[in-house]
């Protein structure tokens, strides 16, 4: 019996950045682990800027009630629930793809960060999260005096 795994092209070529790496080591696989065994994970994108961190979490029909974004000791961790339709009147489902219920995902940034200058906003099926670096976690510039 085979089993079947959805198709990534780049997920074995493409190197994996630290980021990455952090994904794996907190997630212990991926989106890809969870998605598999029917559970619902969210895909995250996390962009990295001299400034701090933009993540983009991808969460298609859930209200901005339904989702909690916290941070402690650095782990940014965004959870919540993705319900089934409200409303089931007389309808008769043929297919059902969608994945429902509870989600909870992790990431570890690797920088500190303020946690008391995080946002979050819900827009279009995706919930955007700037994180601040701590100051002594930005980089600066250093002036140089001639002797």
């Amino acid at each position: 019996m085979s089993t079947m795994t959805n198709y990534h092209p780049y997920r074995d070529v493409a190197p994996l950045s630290e980021v990455d790496r952090l994904f794996r080591q907190v997630l212990g696989g991926g989106p890809d682990a969870a998605a598999t065994a029917g559970a619902f994970a969210p895909a995250i994108d996390v962009e990295e800027t001299e400034d701090g961190y933009t993540l983009h979490v991808e969460l298609p029909g859930v209200p901005a009630d339904d989702v909690d974004v916290s941070l402690e000791e650095n782990v940014l961790t965004v959870s919540g629930e993705r319900r089934f339709y409200d409303e089931r009147d007389e309808r008769s489902f043929r297919r059902i793809e969608r994945h429902v219920g509870r989600f909870h995902r992790s990431v570890r940034l690797p920088d500190r960060v303020q946690g008391d200058g995080v946002t979050a906003t819900a827009k279009d099926g995706v919930l955007t999260i700037v994180v601040p670096k701590a100051d002594e976690a930005k980089p600066r510039r250093i002036p140089v005096t001639a002797g």
